[in-house]
């Protein structure tokens, strides 16, 4: 069974959520690859264990992993417009200090204290009784091949995707609709976006999300087409 670690609160920090201190948004190489891992601390290769500490109520859902051959308990879901999302948007978006939280992370420790090899009630037990109004969180994230956060600038839609998926599906998951492109393999190059923190180049049209890309990073991308043409754009945000 799943539990909501606090409800969502109201959305009126939407406006502050895309500020960007007079800066231009989305494109610029705003923080380096080093500067994002420096944030956790690597277990091998793949692995990074890292802390977020949240305002209560938190809005996120923790869950027992349904898998067999997974032990514990992780992240199911981070309510939009929770203090959770909020915190996410100020670091991913804002680039504030600090790490953010995303579905399929394992929850380690809450206030310090272990929880792996515990259950949902221990987790209500501590948040409930920490005499704080914030909870701290270590979290276990597979950076290879867990989910990736896509996030659609400059309106900051954010979306999990599963690794092998189509970039496409977060685009239509920002635009709520079936997107239309070009061509069917990057080359006209109508739908391409740049990623903020490597620069790289993106094709909506035909990129699958691979074992590639280090999920410590948000996958940050604004559209930036080489050419004018018919296809489809999902950095606007609308």
């Amino acid at each position: 069974a799943a539990v909501a670690l606090g409800a969502a609160v109201g959305g009126a920090a939407a406006a502050q959520r895309r500020r960007r201190s007079g800066r231009a948004p989305a494109v610029q190489l705003e923080a380096t690859r080093t500067e994002w891992f420096r944030k956790v601390k690597r277990i091998g290769n793949d692995k990074a264990i890292f802390d977020v500490t949240i305002p209560k109520p938190m809005g996120v859902k923790i869950q027992m992993f349904p898998q067999e051959n997974r032990k514990g308990m992780g992240v199911s879901e981070v309510v939009d417009d929770g203090n959770c999302d909020q915190v996410n948007r100020k670091v991913i978006i804002d680039e504030e200090p600090g790490m953010w939280v995303m579905e399929g992370d394992q929850l380690l420790c809450v206030d310090g204290v272990d929880v792996e090899r515990g259950n949902i009630d221990d987790v209500v037990n501590i948040v409930s009784n920490n005499g704080k109004d914030e909870v701290t969180l270590t979290l276990l994230r597979d950076t290879r091949r867990g989910p990736v956060k896509i996030v659609m600038m400059p309106g900051g839609k954010m979306e999990t995707v599963r690794r092998n998926c189509r970039l496409s599906a977060a685009g239509e998951y920002a635009k709520q609709g079936v997107l239309k492109y070009g061509c069917l393999d990057g080359w006209c190059g109508t739908c391409w976006h740049r990623e903020r923190t490597t620069n790289g180049v993106f094709k909506p049209c035909s990129d699958l999300i691979t074992e590639d890309w280090d999920s410590v990073l948000p996958m940050v991308l604004t559209f930036r087409p080489e050419k004018v043409g018919d296809a489809a754009f999902f950095g606007t945000g609308d």
